[in-house]
């Protein structure tokens, strides 16, 4: 990442203040965590991606959930951004995925490509009928930009 300003960091800084409502006591403790100063100096690159949760495979998916569907768009940092999800999405299948959107913050963290994950996949909670459950759902979770 091209090194910026110490008046756009600073700005940065003030932003996320903001948003998270930090007293100025709180800010200094978060500033004080050096991983959160490498965050913030990686900033763009969680601002710059989207992270999206989508059906691999399904089988008698009880919210209704079809392969190609994307089910959660959320922004780099983890707000779901639910004008353009379906109006229906299973929370189980939402749960299942934090370890991977973990995962891409781990890369956007150390500046990496968030789509190099060793593990892109994940299963829904559920086992589906013939395993003593209902139905089941395989999804992929990865990181795109943006378009600009």
């Amino acid at each position: 990442m091209d090194k910026i300003s110490q008046a756009q960091m600073e700005k940065r800084w003030q932003k996320f203040k903001e948003q998270m409502g930090y007293t100025e006591e709180e800010i200094a403790i978060v500033r004080s965590n050096p991983e959160y100063v490498k965050v913030m100096e990686y900033a763009p690159k969680f601002l710059t991606h989207r992270i999206v949760i989508e059906v691999v495979e399904a089988h008698n998916c009880g919210a209704g959930h079809k392969p190609g569907d994307r089910i959660a768009i959320m922004t780099g940092n983890g707000f779901l951004l639910s004008q353009e999800m379906p109006k229906r999405v299973c929370a189980f299948a939402l749960y299942c995925a934090i370890p991977r959107i973990y995962g891409i913050w781990e890369r956007f963290h150390e500046d990496l490509n968030p789509a190099n994950l060793l593990v892109t996949k994940v299963h829904c909670p559920d086992v589906g009928c013939r395993r003593g459950g209902w139905g089941e759902v395989v999804l992929k979770v990865f990181a795109e930009e943006i378009p600009k």
